[in-house]
């Protein structure tokens, strides 16, 4: 009976160690998983403050690029890289204020499970001041560039204007010019160019051919800018210039067979300042 009464206890001696271990070491898994979510939470902390703080680094990086004078140009820099680095400032408050909203909710957690960082508080708090003062800077940032944009496309509309008016100008010239430079001339037998009352004959004796200035220039004449006409094709025999031209001022050209090639104008200025109108005949 002793014998069984010892085995007993001895039984149920060991049920319970085994019990106590187990519990024991249950407890200790758990505590470990406790310590692991803690460390999990303040790891998760300082990772946002560091991306926070690198994020601000940024910013304050791509401000400075703003307001920066170009050495190269001596000017500031363009409108469009200004809006396109005040857009990366915006996407970097925006990566910020989801940070910061992720290490309030970090640090409530790490309160609920009686862990304190010192000065989390603080350093939250100034986290808010910062992006709040960069948001204030930003939005200065943005209508200084809404004035710059105005005056820009103010600018593009003048500088518009003042193209528009030099064209304009310039086409005025050149039609000045055109007409200034412009002169008429024709060739063609006598008989049709009198029959055109383009020339005269006048005299009894020996009479000679004379422009008539009141016809004008008909559909006869051919129009040719006295800068560029150098020469005027005739090919006949017996041609005359009739127009009062110094005979100085141009040649006429004669081949072999007699025949005037052309006419060559070797004093342009002064053979069409004595006339803008050439007519030459021939029979």
């Amino acid at each position: 009976m002793v014998f069984v009464l010892a085995g007993v206890v001895l039984t149920l001696t060991a049920c319970i160690r085994k019990q106590v271990v187990l519990e024991v070491s249950e407890e200790r898994d758990s505590l470990a998983q406790v310590v692991a979510a803690k460390d999990s939470l303040v790891n998760a902390v300082f990772e946002d403050i560091n991306s926070i703080s690198a994020n601000l680094a940024q910013i304050r990086s791509r401000e400075h690029l703003i307001v920066a004078v170009s050495d190269d140009e001596g000017g500031r820099r363009p409108v469009e890289e200004i809006a396109g680095d005040i857009a990366a400032i915006d996407r970097l408050l925006q990566e910020n204020r989801a940070k910061i909203a992720s290490l309030e909710y970090t640090a409530a957690r790490l309160r609920k499970a009686d862990v304190r960082i010192d000065a989390l508080g603080k350093t939250i708090a100034d986290l808010h001041a910062q992006l709040n003062d960069k948001t204030a800077s930003i939005e200065l940032l943005r209508d200084e560039l809404a004035m710059k944009t105005t005056e820009v496309e103010r600018l593009h509309d003048t500088v518009a204007m003042r193209t528009a008016a030099v064209d304009r100008l310039n086409d005025e010239k050149a039609t000045l010019e055109e007409r200034l430079h412009a002169v008429y001339y024709v060739v063609g037998p006598e008989r049709e160019l009198r029959d055109a009352q383009i020339i005269d004959k006048q005299g009894f004796i020996g009479r000679t051919l004379t422009f008539n200035a009141r016809t004008g220039q008909s559909e006869a004449f051919t129009q040719a800018d006295a800068r560029l006409l150098t020469e005027v094709p005739v090919g006949h025999r017996k041609a005359t210039v009739v127009t009062p031209h110094p005979a100085e001022t141009y040649e006429l050209v004669v081949g072999d067979d007699r025949v005037v090639e052309k006419l060559v104008v070797t004093d342009p200025d002064r053979f069409w300042e004595a006339s803008k109108i050439l007519v030459i005949s021939y029979r």
